[in-house]
């Protein structure tokens, strides 16, 4: 059973994969992205690295959890790249 904390981090991850997608579909329709749209986006792609380094390094703390957060992330990137990216 997901305790509170584990349910947020999840709930938090997923949220910003979606973001990451969203910002990725939204300049692949050939809109112009600034500069401060791209650093936004390398700043998500970052926070989003970071999270998985984290769940790895802390799996001992909530194996379950941190496999899911890891599977999450590697399932979504297999997609991106799957597209294309």
């Amino acid at each position: 059973m997901l305790t509170p904390v584990g349910l947020v981090g999840i709930l938090l991850v997923l949220g910003m994969c979606w973001l990451v997608v969203r910002l990725v579909t939204t300049t692949g329709t050939g809109q112009v992205v600034d500069r401060r749209e791209r650093a936004e986006l390398e700043a998500l792609r970052t926070l989003v690295d970071d999270l998985k380094e984290t769940a790895w390094e802390h799996r001992e703390l909530d194996s379950p959890l941190s496999t899911i957060i890891i599977d999450k992330i590697r399932s979504h990137e297999r997609g991106l790249r799957g597209l294309g990216s």
